[in-house]
């Protein structure tokens, strides 16, 4: 049973990783603490714009990585 509601306890509620109970308790938490509701707001914000994130490697990265792989499959005909 959750006593004080923390931002660990945010995250998991936010991604549904809380039990019913923890869900109902946290709910019931944010409809009467202002505060706690900022921040699972701020939390929800930040989340969103984590979700709009795409990470793609460079050109050189891959440049990087495919002249590897060529050089190491020429040393493995190689043994």
């Amino acid at each position: 049973m959750i006593k004080t509601i923390t931002q660990d306890n945010l995250i998991r509620f936010i991604y549904r990783e809380t039990t019913a109970e923890e869900a109902s308790l946290i709910e019931e938490a944010l409809r009467s603490d202002f505060d706690l509701k900022e921040l699972y707001e701020q939390m929800l914000e930040s989340k969103a714009e984590l979700d709009k994130v795409r990470l793609q490697p460079s050109q050189k990265v891959i440049d990087n990585i495919m002249n590897y792989s060529k050089n190491s499959a020429h040393m493995e005909h190689l043994l």
